[in-house]
């Protein structure tokens, strides 16, 4: 019998895959610190282009802060990925329909803005692809003060996962 997995697996759906949830999966990594190694932090997008890298932009924003997006490389949400996923962050509501639509259990997928509850609804996070730098920028700092927030979850079941 294989040994029991008590990895946690995070999932960041937004878009094409290469601005906004791989500027999560590296806030969440680099949030959870030592913990990072006990939990699969992923992203996908809902009309993803495969293999395509980080935006540039986004890889800059980044990397002010220390964060390497070089080997990023982005996916289409899949039904297996999603409904393998303890937590589905999206980054819109239409995200959310998208990933529903392929069997994602509708108490593991959250609007990352508005979890955990009452979360933060009034700083959504836009997405930024084809603007300023500034708009990157702001998108950064809007997935990091999220990305703080749901931390705490992430550790919860992890410590849960762990003692089961």
């Amino acid at each position: 019998m294989p040994p029991e997995d008590h990895t946690v697996r995070v999932l960041f759906v937004c878009t094409g895959n290469t601005c906004r949830s791989p500027l999560a999966v590296a806030a969440l990594l680099a949030e959870l610190g030592e913990d990072a190694a006990r939990v699969q932090v992923t992203s996908a997008g809902t009309a993803a282009a495969e293999g395509q890298g980080a935006n540039p932009l986004s890889c800059e924003v980044a990397a002010v802060d220390g964060l390497d997006l070089s080997k990023h490389r982005s996916r289409r949400a899949v039904a297996p990925l999603v409904r393998s996923a303890d937590f589905v962050f999206v980054m819109d509501p239409l995200h959310r329909v998208a990933i529903e639509a392929l069997g994602a259990s509708r108490e593991r997928v959250h609007l990352l803005s508005e979890y955990p509850a009452p979360g933060d609804p009034g700083m959504p996070v836009s997405d930024p692809f084809g603007a300023s730098k500034e708009a990157y920028e702001e998108c950064w700092r809007r997935i990091r003060h999220h990305v703080r927030r749901i931390t705490p979850a992430v550790r919860q079941a992890l410590n849960a996962r762990n003692a089961s």
